[in-house]
């Protein structure tokens, strides 16, 4: 939609196919939180095998980003510092920003097909790409041909594929709860490669996500954020041989990829009570929802232990199927976030938001091929580009705010290149 909008405001004739009845995919369900690495080093400190061409990208991009959706006329809040332990951010309203959009394509003669799906690209006699079929309720599984001078690919990524998940990030990734919009399924990395489109390699193959509580008798989207433990960077996490296997300072969404690894991918979070008033009930972040997540982890029926020593919290513990002696030797060693009684356990899972695999594209969105040649007329932007970041984390709704219209710039300049063709 960033990339969309921009492009009907400079006179482009732009059609949104929309697979569900809404706009925006996880963007719209978030908390509004855009952010990235406050400059290159910093990137590439967290991302040190990131593509540096696309980290530089958003980095430098990131403030006029945040500026076009002020522009907008929507609630923006204040720059703050220090988001997922480093970056910068401001909170958007991305509900009104998204509608401001909408009311753009359409003012400027664009339309939005809602509930259609696109099939497969469609290629002229040199390769390139010249429009979709798209299938909606109207045309049937087969579809309708929608020509167009350039195609952009921004389908959120392929978490919602399980095997498509288990082939990219390995055997068992497939089981992790999905905490993401339902409809990222991977159509735009399918129909990408079938046009020729190369795979970002490397970093690509982690994945961007939060541990919550398990088991889950119920998860629900509205509850996704008040089930994420962010906390686990102020609490130590142990597999089931009592060992810890994370850095925790890390940040929870480096631990939640590591806790994949572990036996039946399954961790143990401990904290004490300092920790869980100061971290666990309160805001994660300026401007986040405030949540009582142990209570609430309570509720959908994790595993959760409270006792008033440690000694005790290691028994209950133990009954997890948990090394208790491995434990004991672990807290041992590592007394700092659990000093102040009492003392609180929780069994914790990763999950996943969005895929950090995905088609290789340059920093102007074009898809490239395995020779790093721009398939012409496609483009693609957001989760659906991989190789920018990994492990590390440096943004989501940033990608579609800061790539979306540089893709939308080079598809006009192709547009105008093959006018009247």
């Amino acid at each position: 939609m960033a990339a969309a909008a921009h492009a009907a405001a400079r006179g482009a004739r732009v059609t949104v196919v929309e697979k569900t009845a809404k706009l925006g995919g996880s963007g719209a369900v978030s908390a509004g939180i855009v952010w990235t690495a406050p400059d290159d080093a910093t990137f590439r400190r967290v991302c040190p095998d990131g593509d540096p061409d696309l980290g530089r990208t958003l980095v430098d991009g990131f403030d006029s980003a945040v500026e076009r959706a002020r522009e907008a006329g929507v609630p923006v809040s204040e720059r703050w510092t220090g988001q997922m332990g480093f970056g910068v951010a401001h909170r958007v309203e991305m509900r009104a920003l998204l509608e401001r959009w909408q009311e753009t394509v359409e003012a400027c003669g664009g339309r939005i097909e809602f509930g259609a799906s696109a099939r497969e690209l469609l290629r002229d006699e040199d390769g390139g790409v010249r429009g979709a079929r798209v299938a909606t309720a109207g045309t049937g599984a087969t579809g309708t041909e929608v020509a167009a001078a350039a195609v952009l690919l921004a389908t959120g990524g392929f978490q919602g594929d399980p095997a498509l998940v288990r082939a990219a990030i390995g055997p068992g990734a497939e089981h992790m709860p999905v905490r993401s919009h339902p409809g990222a399924t991977g159509d735009g990395l399918r129909m990408a490669r079938a046009a020729g489109a190369a795979h970002a390699s490397g970093p690509g193959d982690g994945f961007y996500g939060h541990l919550v509580p398990s088991p889950l008798g119920r998860w629900r989207q509205d509850e996704f954020l008040a089930l994420t433990q962010y906390h686990s960077q102020q609490g130590v996490l142990v597999n089931r041989d009592g060992r810890r296997f994370a850095e925790e300072w890390r940040g929870d969404e480096v631990s939640n990829q590591s806790a994949l690894r572990q036996p039946g991918s399954r961790a143990v979070l401990l904290f004490d009570e300092r920790v869980r008033l100061e971290h666990a009930v309160a805001a994660p972040y300026p401007h986040g929802q405030v949540a009582d997540r142990l209570a609430l982890a309570e509720e959908v029926g994790a595993r959760v232990a409270h006792a008033p020593t440690l000694r005790r919290l290691i028994a209950h513990v133990a009954g997890w199927d948990v090394d208790g002696d491995g434990l004991t030797a672990t807290l041992a060693m590592r007394p700092d976030p659990l000093r102040e009684p009492p003392f609180h356990a929780l069994e914790v899972q990763p999950s996943i938001t969005f895929t950090y695999g995905g088609v290789r594209a340059d920093a102007d969105g074009r898809v490239l091929d395995s020779e790093g040649r721009p398939l012409p007329g496609l483009f693609a932007a957001g989760a659906d580009v991989g190789g920018l970041q990994g492990p590390g984390y440096v943004g989501g709704l940033a990608l579609g705010l800061v790539f979306g219209p540089r893709a939308a710039e080079a598809a006009l300049e192709r547009s105008a290149s093959h006018a009247g063709s």
